[in-house]
């Protein structure tokens, strides 16, 4: 069954429509002894890559892709890596992007695919200010 509505659909494909790089989102799933939400992570990923032919899911595997779990840092699942023609946004998702998360990650994966941050100017020049490594989290919750 579709998490989507038809009408879901229609909206965040026009919402989409401005993507003109790849996307991937590298999914990281453990099937044994992982947790559900990876199930309704992938589902997710899905609906969303097909809204565009420019998004695709790359199905990875928790526990035997270690290399590519080092080379993002991933150390739970589900997680998910957003990547923009091939290059890491360092955008990552843990659990099931549903609710308030999906917003986030239709927003993260318009980001990649576009390039454009839409930011204001006086932003921009304080972010690139930042000259020591930065490690950033982002928290939501429903309640």
């Amino acid at each position: 069954m579709a998490l989507l509505s038809p009408q879901d659909r229609q909206t965040l494909t026009a919402h989409l429509a401005p993507i003109s790089r790849k996307v991937d989102l590298l999914l990281f799933t453990q099937t044994i002894g992982g947790s559900e939400s990876g199930l309704i992570a992938k589902q997710v990923a899905d609906e969303v890559a097909s809204l565009h032919e420019k998004i695709s899911v790359v199905d990875k595997n928790f526990v035997l892709d270690t290399d590519d779990r080092a080379k993002y840092g991933v150390d739970k699942a589900p997680a998910l890596v957003v990547l923009g023609d091939g290059a890491d946004t360092r955008i990552r998702f843990y659990g099931a992007n549903t609710g308030y998360e999906f917003v986030s990650l239709v927003e993260a994966v318009l980001l990649a695919g576009t390039g454009n941050l839409e930011l204001e100017p006086e932003t921009v020049t304080a972010v690139a200010a930042v000259d020591t490594p930065m490690h950033i989290q982002v928290f939501s919750t429903p309640t």
